[in-house]
């Protein structure tokens, strides 16, 4: 239970040997026993229940954007160019909030028809799958992409490094009616509406910063370029940390430790 699978061991084995699929076995069987620990029983009890990590009702999914005063249409209802799958920590956690209201405002400056899933979204079940819940992830992922299939858009955004990893990688395998890459990263889009000229830095920042490389948006799906590409472009002179890219250190937050 101590595994993050952040995949570093994986990268890094001179033999090939593939760590973390093992591990994951090992979880299924004792998720399958009911050997599980108290804090994530608890968590995937919640998911199960209210569709998120949090235990939350599902119409407080989209409280942040009402209470920010924005208008993001329902993506159940009408046709949009981008579906916004938000995740649980970006959906109730008042940090991450903030980021999405920021990232609300820039898509509508950059005049992209946005839309939301509101009270229908549910996590997408990326460490459900990490922490041996197949079951459950199964469960998740099919009525998910029952409900993407109803929607009209044409790509799939999401800020959350581990939904964005599930969507992109595991939903199309099971039958989801979009394809891979049909599903961006935030940082990938604003790098296009920037190239595209319809988002610009009017005010850059001047300041000296460093950027932290999550492992399921680095190590698993290869995007290390978007975001130092912002950085550089909002004006922020960019010291690598000591480990880095590929070679990053783990937040420690991954394959359900963040429950335990």
């Amino acid at each position: 239970w101590s595994c993050m699978q952040c995949n570093a061991c994986v990268e890094i084995c001179p033999v090939g040997i593939e760590h973390v699929p093992l591990i994951n076995l090992l979880r299924r069987d004792l998720v399958e026993q009911g050997a599980v620990p108290g804090q994530l029983q608890t968590t995937l009890e919640a998911i199960h229940t209210s569709g998120n990590s949090f235990g939350e009702p599902r119409r407080k999914r989209a409280r942040w954007a009402k209470d920010a005063g924005l208008a993001l249409p329902d993506a159940r209802k009408e046709a949009v160019d981008v579906l916004w799958y938000v995740g649980d920590f970006a959906s109730f956690d008042p940090r991450n909030q903030q980021s999405c209201v920021a990232l609300a405002q820039l898509l509508e400056a950059a005049g992209v028809h946005v839309g939301l899933l509101h009270d229908a979204e549910r996590t997408a079940g990326n460490d459900v799958r990490r922490a041996g819940e197949e079951g459950l992830f199964g469960m998740l992922a099919e009525q998910n992409i029952e409900l993407l299939a109803g929607c009209d858009f044409q790509r799939i955004l999401t800020s959350d490094p581990h939904t964005f990893n599930t969507l992109r990688n595991e939903y199309p395998a099971r039958g989801a009616s979009f394809r891979a890459e049909q599903v961006v990263h935030h940082t990938q889009l604003l790098c296009e509406l920037l190239d595209e000229g319809r988002l610009a830095v009017e005010e850059p920042l001047g300041l000296r910063g460093t950027y932290h490389d999550p492992c399921t948006l680095g190590r698993l799906n290869g995007i290390y370029d978007e975001p130092r590409r912002l950085i550089a472009a909002s004006g922020v002179e960019l010291v690598e940390m000591g480990r880095n890219r590929d070679d990053s250190f783990c937040c420690g937050a991954g394959g359900g430790r963040s429950w335990m």
